[in-house]
């Protein structure tokens, strides 16, 4: 059985999840990704897309002049709840901004909740009805979700069946759009019907993720790393994708091993990686109670040794766990223009606070980033990453770019994301497919990733 299906039976039964996290993580040195589209820029040019696409007659079945409708499946509650509230208020104030019209039609906004009270992340049964729901109405033109952690690959499946456009915000799961160089067989034509490509994402893959995280720990002087995952589907996937990356950052991974949610002590689990030896431990689950046991654990086995996590990490509520070097999937005000910069501050002023995740890199104990000796002759600096993962927050509050890319000379199907950088003509493509099988126009052609 593949790891994804396991996955998705094991690790999201009934009860299992605990409550949503209310304690901070503490995060010492994260690297962002690079973005060229601000992203309530991203959402009114898809909706144009869509709405335009539909073309002057209109959706099937929709009266002239009715308005038409866009869906938000996003966690409201557990590990993701404060990015997908920020993430939700991004979203109403882009349609306040175009007045609740584009491209001539008026739009309206839906937005359902992908979790359960009390649950971790998102909800499987959930997120397949909140797509049902969208496609069986027929004012939609455009679902956006999931936000992460691999929930798309239950909703993509339905919106494809209708042909509706779904754009994800965070979701990174490789084999949406192209082959797990972990699992080479699981391909992305299994979720969509027809071969028809629906969907678009705003993060890079978690194969790119990963062979980035790799590669910083390389970079900083790691040559044998450790494995910890949890048991949730993002997790298992990502290390695996992660030992897959480290044979060719010449990377030793001493040992992979999996904590379990629900477990009183991991120490013997700390203990057992403790003995392989590593230089670097890389964590790949999510921010959970469970997580910051586990991390203190792990640094108790391994004092002095860094741990890496993911974007499941940096984007969990802030905690009580060590220090820990995090990949983000949202770069600090400091890195984005002057109308990125003014969209945060309208937000933080309709809130009354910052927007999640747009200070977290300040929130290291004493303001600064520990150093730490290079190992095997590594350079001791935290490197930039590709596009995907290019830039860093240093001590002081002064984000800058650094000279080196841990990832150059990797194939250009590594470096680069299935990140919308210009309006590509696949883009387009794709877009405007999510309208045309739903007003009964002619097929369109599968759509290769770019």
């Amino acid at each position: 059985m593949p790891l994804r299906t396991t996955a998705r039976i094991t690790a999201f039964s009934p009860g299992q999840s605990p409550p949503p996290v209310r304690t901070p993580m503490r995060i010492s040195r994260p690297t962002y990704p690079r973005r060229r589209w601000p992203r309530l820029w991203v959402l009114l040019a898809l909706l144009a897309a869509a709405a335009g696409g539909c073309g002057s007659t209109g959706v099937a079945g929709v009266p002239k002049g009715a308005a038409l409708t866009v869906y938000s499946s996003l966690p409201r509650a557990g590990v993701s709840a404060r990015v997908a509230d920020a993430i939700a208020a991004g979203e109403r104030l882009a349609l306040a901004d175009a007045h609740g019209r584009v491209a001539g039609r008026a739009v309206r906004l839906v937005e359902l909740d992908s979790a359960v009270p009390g649950g971790q992340a998102w909800d499987p049964a959930t997120v397949e009805a909140n797509a049902r729901r969208a496609v069986d109405d027929r004012t939609a033109i455009a679902y956006m979700g999931e936000l992460g952690l691999g929930a798309s690959a239950v909703s993509v499946p339905v919106t494809s069946g209708d042909n509706l456009l779904q754009v994800s915000p965070g979701d990174g799961l490789t084999t949406l759009t192209r082959a797990d160089p972990a699992e080479p067989e699981e391909l992305p034509a299994r979720y969509y019907h027809g071969g028809r490509r629906n969907f678009v994402r705003l993060v890079p893959t978690d194969a790119q993720q990963a062979a980035a995280i790799v590669a910083w720990a390389h970079a900083s002087g790691a040559n044998r790393l450790a494995i910890v995952r949890d048991d949730e589907l993002f997790g298992r996937e990502l290390a695996a994708e992660a030992a897959v990356a480290a044979p060719r950052e010449h990377v030793t991974v001493t040992t992979v091993q999996e904590a379990r949610h629900g477990v009183a002590d991991y120490s013997s689990l700390a203990r057992d990686v403790a003995l392989r030896s590593p230089e670097a431990v890389l964590y790949t689950g999510l921010g959970d109670p469970d997580a910051v046991r586990l991390l203190n654990a792990i640094g108790r086995a391994l004092p002095g040794a860094p741990v890496y996590g993911s974007s499941a990490l940096a984007t969990s509520p802030d905690g009580g766990g060590p220090p820990a070097d995090v990949l983000k999937p949202a770069a600090p005000p400091a890195l984005y223009g002057s109308w990125a910069r003014g969209v945060l501050r309208r937000l933080r002023v309709q809130s009354g606070s910052p927007v999640a995740d747009a200070d977290r890199a300040r929130r290291h104990p004493g303001g600064r980033t520990p150093r730490r000796q290079p190992r095997g002759g590594g350079t001791g600096r935290a490197p930039a990453a590709d596009p995907a993962f290019g830039a860093r927050h240093l001590p002081g509050g002064a984000e800058r770019r650094r000279g080196r890319d841990p990832l150059r000379g990797l194939p250009a199907d590594r470096r680069h994301p299935d990140v919308p950088g210009h309006a590509s003509s696949a883009l387009k493509t794709r877009l405007h497919a999510g309208c045309r099988a739903r007003t009964g126009g002619s097929t369109i052609p599968p759509v290769s990733e770019p």
